[in-house]
């Protein structure tokens, strides 16, 4: 966990430069919901995510059980609840305190076109970030709500 925390996020910029990059963001104060949201309403999209793909640091999902989150966790919920579905077989309670989590150490959330997959993967894997390499997500064509959870 130290190592996760105390590591630059330097791939930024190498990720960028890759063409089918569309958008990124580093996932800070409004946690993932909230900036897939942005990223999703600025396109004109809506997403999917896959839960069970979402990584988790070691521990969080021990706190979770125990109710231990930040207050702004909740605040975030509030501010863009209707604007998610989980669908069935989601633990709904657990994804609602992970998701909304305003909590971070820069991680980034990237949009890729199907054309820059193959590049992206190959630099997240040259770079130690196998466990990050495989989409959690996808942009669809906009539906009711902006984001719909998945299992």
């Amino acid at each position: 966990m130290i190592e996760q925390m105390t590591a630059l996020n330097k791939i930024g910029e190498m990720l960028g430069s890759i063409e089918g990059v569309t958008a990124m963001t580093d996932v800070t104060g409004f946690g993932l919901f909230g900036h897939l949201i942005e990223m999703a309403e600025g396109s004109g999209l809506s997403a999917e995510i896959f839960y069970d793909k979402i990584p988790v640091a070691a521990g969080v999902k021990e706190y979770i059980s125990q109710r231990i989150f930040p207050d702004a966790t909740t605040r975030n919920w509030s501010s863009y609840s209707d604007k998610v579905k989980f669908e069935k077989g989601v633990n709904v309670m657990e994804a609602f305190t992970l998701l909304p989590d305003p909590q971070t150490n820069g991680g980034l959330l990237v949009s890729v076109n199907e054309a820059g997959m193959e590049k992206v993967k190959e630099l997240l894997l040259a770079n130690g970030l196998a466990s990050f390499a495989e989409p959690v997500g996808r942009m669809i064509v906009k539906q009711e709500k902006v984001v719909y959870t998945k299992p």
